[in-house]
């Protein structure tokens, strides 16, 4: 795989996982007992400064992908909606904290992500050949939890208009 091609697919697959993490925050904010967002009805969220302190909402908290998937899944249990495959945080953390690199001959770049160290020791917790395939299936699956998220949006919306 060309670098450009590596580049695309690399963006692509964030930008997914940016995108899922955004729709299960919208999703848990909507809910009824979500917090308030925190922001003034009217005030623009993209104006508030460094520094600025508003108060903690769904869209605003520090719960990482997992406890959004987790939070998003129980409600998901109990109203029968598809549920968001926890291990989609194994790739995006995988993403995140792991190393990427490939032999000078390779035709691949590779992914290997490692524990914590504990006694002097790290396990391999991740490791996958970043191809074109690999890219084309993990996008697909953040794409497909997506879309689940969106139409359990949707369907909850027609819910409460009932």
């Amino acid at each position: 795989m060309k670098l450009e091609e590596y580049a695309f697919h690399m963006g692509s697959l964030m930008a997914n996982f940016q995108s899922l993490e955004f729709s299960l925050r919208a999703f848990l904010q909507n809910q009824p007992d979500a917090r308030p967002i925190g922001i003034p009805y009217g005030q623009d969220v993209y104006a508030t400064l460094i520094g600025e302190e508003i108060a903690e909402s769904e869209l605003s908290s520090y719960d990482s992908l997992g406890e959004l998937i987790k939070k998003y899944n129980q409600i998901a249990e109990e109203r029968g909606l598809t549920k968001v495959d926890p291990t989609l945080v194994d790739v995006r953390d995988a993403l995140a904290h792991g190393r990427i690199s490939a032999p000078i001959e390779g035709a691949h770049m590779r992914l290997i992500k490692y524990s914590r160290p504990k006694n002097g020791r790290v396990t391999v917790t991740f490791n996958a050949v970043l191809s074109e395939d690999w890219f084309r299936a993990e996008k697909g699956r953040a794409v497909g939890a997506l879309m689940s998220v969106a139409k359990s949006q949707s369907d909850s919306r027609r819910e409460t208009e009932i």
